[in-house]
């Protein structure tokens, strides 16, 4: 896995990494409290042989014998006479075979000593116990060592000093659960966070839209918790991140395909809710800020919204001008005190596939061209009907929205691959409730810009007014 990637996955799923550390340390935590504390004391044992030290020879052997019978010692501290006759001297409530739990021994390497360890709750009975062990286990060795003819053995095995009662726990340890408790967390928490994404087939980048559309990114619109409740950008709310992003998309429009002139723009998703109404509105009115005339027509028959989000009206509108019971120029109206009109979608009819794509819908749009600069057409969601499909053809390009981590790779593909069977060119894609820290960030930050003048004056660039009617043109 590349550094990058590492980077972005900690970056993008770093709630469910701390989440599961957090749940990790804090059940190390209550195992730790839960645990009894455990007291250890050692005792050491020399094994000796004796022999004539003036020779050498046996001397050297001697020591032999003696690294010998250290190695066999060890083990012999767990003979059920030991435990036993442990567990019998100091009357404890026991068997031999927890007893055998409770002590180990172990040799030195390459000294002749054994230490011995005693583990309890209690830290003067594991003294108690260490310091019991060490004379059953000497007492032992001489009757197993014994010689025939009733000689004495020259090993001996002797104390070296007697256990010391231990006055801190050796287990647990609350520093080393934690550190392991963070450690597993955060092995585990990367574990999880790297099988969400893979399992994850939303889009979340530019890169990865770019990838899945084969269309180049046009840019991101910045997340931003108060566009439910004021989803059209106006007022002081043209200088902000969100007003910043569709200007770079009203830029980025500008350099594509720059040997052909794209004057009605398609704006469709591949499913609902991924903001393709709210965009097309505050890129026609970013449009219309330059002092283009601009016209945007809600042509989503099924779910219109254009004309709610600007709060106007949407009694007259492209339904009634298709079915001839209203005129264009009286069902159009205005807003704001930029050149900026809207075409509402009128009533919803029963057959909006068949309205959209008659020949009186392109016929309209035919003849509007030369009264406007730019036609944004908000046009339904591409998946689940046909309607942006059939009037398709009367556009010159498609602007596709896409959702932040909702709008999957295999959809997004199938839009593309669909509108560009409908022969339209699709001349990007936008990102749509992008994060605002992160890498799709550099897409949409700010070069805010400050206004000396009166903020009534800048109130007024894009301020939703009263609907007026459109005089004849």
């Amino acid at each position: 896995m590349e550094l990058r990637t590492v980077v972005r996955l900690l970056r993008d799923e770093w709630i469910l990494i701390l989440v599961v550390t957090v749940l990790a340390v804090a059940g190390g935590g209550f195992l730790t409290w839960r645990q009894t504390p455990q007291y250890a004391a050692q005792t050491t044992l020399f094994v000796s042989t004796w022999t004539d030290a003036s020779d050498a020879t046996k001397a050297y052997q001697a020591s032999l014998l003696s690294q010998q019978k250290v190695k066999s010692y060890t083990h012999l501290l767990h003979d059920h006479r030991v435990l036993q006759r442990v567990v019998d001297r100091l009357q404890l409530p026991m068997t031999a075979e927890q007893m055998a739990g409770a002590v180990t021994a172990e040799a030195v390497p390459d000294t002749v000593l054994i230490v011995l360890t005693a583990s309890d709750p209690s830290p003067d009975l594991a003294a108690r116990i260490a310091d019991t062990a060490a004379a059953e286990l000497m007492h032992l060795i001489p009757s197993l060592e014994s010689l025939p003819n009733g000689q004495r053995s020259p090993v001996r095995l002797a104390g070296v000093s007697a256990a010391k009662v231990p006055t801190a726990p050796v287990s647990p340890r609350p520093t080393r659960n934690a550190a392991l408790a963070l450690a597993v967390g955060l092995l585990l928490g990367i574990l999880l966070a790297t099988a969400r994404r893979s399992l994850d087939s939303t889009v979340k980048s530019l890169e990865e839209i770019a990838e899945a559309s084969g269309e180049p990114a046009l840019g991101a619109v910045p997340y931003d918790a108060s566009a439910s409740r004021n989803p059209i950008i106006s007022g002081q709310q043209t200088h902000g991140p969100r007003a910043e992003a569709y200007r770079k998309i009203r830029t980025s429009l500008q350099f594509v395909d720059v040997d052909r002139a794209h004057k009605v723009l398609l704006v469709t998703s591949s499913v609902p809710a991924e903001g393709k109404s709210v965009t097309a509105c505050n890129l026609a009115l970013s449009l219309a800020e330059t002092g283009r005339r601009v016209l945007l027509i809600d042509a989503d028959l099924r779910r219109p919204r254009a004309a709610r989000y600007l709060g106007l009206p949407s009694g007259a509108g492209l339904t009634s001008v298709l079915l001839g019971k209203s005129s264009y120029s009286a069902a159009v109206q205005s807003w704001g005190l930029t050149p900026f009109w809207v075409l509402a979608s009128g009533a919803i009819p029963p057959n909006p596939t068949e309205m959209l794509g008659s020949q009186h819908m392109h016929k309209l749009l035919e003849d509007l061209r030369d009264e406007y600069d730019a036609i944004i057409v908000d046009a339904p969601p591409t998946l689940p009907v046909a309607d942006a499909l059939a009037i398709a053809p009367a556009c010159d390009g498609a602007i596709l929205v896409v959702r932040y981590g909702r709008t999957q790779r295999e959809q997004l593909a199938q839009t593309a691959a669909a509108l560009r069977k409908a022969e339209i060119d699709v001349l990007g894609t936008v990102l749509n409730r992008a994060p605002r820290r992160g890498r799709e960030s550099y897409y949409y930050d700010p070069y805010t810009v400050q206004h000396d003048g009166d903020p009534a004056t800048i109130d007024t660039l894009v301020r939703p007014g009263t609907p007026q009617p459109v005089e004849s043109r």
